[in-house]
């Protein structure tokens, strides 16, 4: 993603720490195991908007595309996620869990920011520190 005509520079862009609860990591490997149209590809989550609450998030597979950060998930050897470098930005620490509510027939993942409470409201972005970084061009 980018900011205006100038690319975020990812090199400087910390790994986020990212875990998947018991039921996500079940509902993943079984998403997984059971469609092959999915080999080859990556569960990406990226930030789809923002609200006074903070962030809202998107999920899905798709395929790595050269500006991705591949993310390692932090309880599950072998797997990982990729992020956009302005989700991985915002999204440092999280926690991925999978809901289901038979009574409104609604599933899927759902992911928790455990650092939303700073992106809360109009003015987070006053705090440099809260932009992310830009390539020099």
């Amino acid at each position: 993603m980018t900011s205006g005509n100038q690319p975020l520079d990812k090199d400087q862009i910390s790994i986020p720490t990212i875990t998947l609860t018991h039921n996500a990591l079940e509902q993943l490997n079984l998403i997984l195991a059971n469609d092959f149209t999915l080999a080859g590809k990556y569960l990406r989550v990226l930030i789809s908007g923002k609200g006074c609450d903070g962030f809202t998030y998107s999920i899905g597979f798709t395929d790595l595309v050269n500006e991705d950060l591949l993310v390692p998930v932090k309880n599950a050897t072998d797997l990982e996620l990729i992020l956009d470098p302005f989700t991985a930005f915002y999204l440092q620490q999280a926690e991925i869990d999978f809901h289901q509510d038979f009574e409104n027939n609604t599933e899927g993942f759902v992911v928790k920011n455990l650092n939303q409470s700073e992106f809360s409201g109009k003015f987070w972005r006053k705090d440099e520190t809260k932009i992310p970084p830009m390539k020099t061009l």
